[in-house]
């Protein structure tokens, strides 16, 4: 298992390849120019940033803070560990 620290400290093409093939894919959502997918890996959460040809990857990363997640709240449910505020 690898450590949601260790994870955002991989380059960006080893990242995509892990959660594409051993994530679990939840939601996805549209901001501006990027189709995010969330996915559930390992024990965090990991959204992918697809640019607008959904061929290409702009951003992977995992969720750390609760603040991250809040997006999501409103229209999926979502197991959260209990974190401090401002977290």
């Amino acid at each position: 298992m690898i450590s949601a620290k260790e994870f955002n400290e991989l380059p960006p093409h080893l990242q995509s390849e892990l959660v594409l093939s051993q994530g679990h894919y939840l939601y996805h959502r549209i901001k501006g120019w990027c189709k995010i997918d969330l996915y559930w890996f390992h024990e965090y959460y990991v959204e992918i940033w697809f640019l607008y040809d959904l061929k290409s990857i702009g951003l992977v990363r995992a969720l750390t803070k609760y603040r991250h997640l809040e997006p999501y709240l409103e229209t999926i449910k979502l197991k959260l560990k209990s974190v401090r505020k401002g977290e």
